[in-house]
């Protein structure tokens, strides 16, 4: 009779924490809130990142055609000058 009781409550024990989680619901949906907010933040700035190292290569970019033309019309002048 011991062990039928002891078993019952065992059970019984188990039943209520299966049934507990009602409230571990409005904690899921926080937390997947609180990752999607992250996530978001995180992909925002990685792309605001990819934004300032494309505007530095740009910036890159037209510094060296600039210095080109400037040697360019440099030797131009120089082979003018030479004739």
């Amino acid at each position: 009779m011991k062990k039928i009781l002891t078993l019952t409550v065992v059970a019984g024990m188990f039943a209520f924490a299966a049934c507990k989680s009602g409230g571990d619901a409005d904690q899921k949906l926080k937390d997947s809130l609180l990752k999607d907010s992250l996530m978001k933040d995180s992909i925002a700035k990685v792309e605001a990142d990819q934004k300032v190292k494309d505007s530095i290569l740009q910036d890159s970019i037209a510094k060296a055609q600039a210095d080109s033309i400037k040697k360019d019309s440099i030797a131009k002048a120089g082979k003018k000058g030479k004739k």
